[in-house]
């Protein structure tokens, strides 16, 4: 197995283990949990500094309380540093209604939450640089481990 698939799949494994324990806390407004890996499938390249831009990705693997399933998700972002700012878009999860999403975004470890600012959050995602850019951009491409109460 070569290391980024061992990272991509530890850390989807630690992030089912927190959307379970998570689901109590907003229980009375999901209908589910899934956890997946995912990789870009269209990315505006991030910048060093600034910019915004648009991106779309695709489960390669994704598991919920309904069984195995696909995730797939798209909107846009906008960077504050390489891998800091706020990504806002829809999500399709098998068996699941499309619904919106924002996450904050911290050295490429995001909070998951619905739109709006009383939303709690529902989740953690975390991206994995695959694809390095030249200045100014910084990343091309990247991976995706998320996990997360489905609203």
């Amino acid at each position: 197995m070569n290391l980024r698939l061992k990272l991509v799949s530890t850390l989807g494994t630690v992030l089912a283990a927190g959307a379970i324990a998570a689901s109590p806390m907003v229980a009375s407004a999901a209908t589910g949990a899934a956890a997946l890996v995912g990789a870009t499938t269209s990315l505006t390249p991030v910048q060093l500094v600034g910019g915004s831009g648009s991106y779309q990705f695709s489960s390669i693997a994704c598991a919920g309380t309904d069984g195995v399933c696909t995730a797939s998700s798209s909107g846009s972002y906008v960077n504050t540093v390489c891998g800091t700012g706020t990504a806002d878009g829809t999500v399709t999860i098998t068996a699941h209604a499309n619904f919106l999403i924002h996450i904050q975004f911290v050295a490429g470890i995001g909070v998951i939450t619905g739109p709006g600012p009383s939303v709690p959050p529902v989740g953690v995602a975390i991206l994995v640089a695959t694809g390095v850019g030249t200045p100014p951009n910084c990343v091309t491409s990247f991976d995706v481990a998320a996990a997360a109460v489905i609203p």
